[in-house]
């Protein structure tokens, strides 16, 4: 599945950048599904990039056919994302906390001026599933239940990454 979400921020570029790179948990009110964020690693790199890990804690209704194997911490991930100043982009790669094969996300935001006081923040993300891989299913089992699976973890990561540009500009509404 291939995410791509475009937004023009009414916000000048460092202001946008810093407050997504910086104070990414502030947006939490402003995603679907997201209980709070938490950043657990900064690192400057040689070449000036900063690497960022922050765990983000989803919220979700869990379907009955699949809550025996599905825990809601489950389906919370960590964000491994390298943000490069001087290009104003993030590359980053998402992995779930308790089966790193569950899906693979990878993508690259780029926040760019739009003017003096706007700024246009393009999300890409390829999402790949793989419910057949949660711990815990039985074999006979997994076929049956990966369609519900799938559909969950969709459910969870496709409309916070899509959101993320609406919600920059409602933080900016209520602030």
């Amino acid at each position: 599945m291939h995410l791509k979400s475009r937004e023009t921020i009414n916000r000048p570029l460092d202001e946008v950048y810093k407050l997504v790179r910086d104070d990414l948990e502030k947006l939490v009110p402003y995603l679907p599904n997201v209980e709070k964020i938490e950043v657990k690693n900064k690192k400057k790199e040689k070449d000036n990039s900063l690497k960022i890990t922050n765990y983000w804690y989803a919220k979700a209704e869990i379907p009955l056919l699949v809550k025996k194997f599905i825990k809601p911490e489950f389906l919370s991930w960590k964000d491994k994302a390298v943000w490069k100043d001087g290009t104003y982009t993030v590359e980053y790669e998402l992995e779930s906390f308790f089966a790193n094969d569950l899906f693979e996300a990878k993508g690259v935001n780029s926040f760019t001026a739009k003017g003096e006081n706007k700024t246009e923040f393009i999300l890409n993300c390829e999402v790949k599933i793989y419910p057949e891989k949660v711990p815990g299913v039985p074999r006979f089992l997994a076929k049956k239940i990966s369609p519900v699976i799938n559909a969950l973890v969709e459910k969870i990561l496709g409309p916070n990454l899509t959101a993320m540009g609406k919600g920059i500009n409602q933080y900016f509404k209520d602030n």
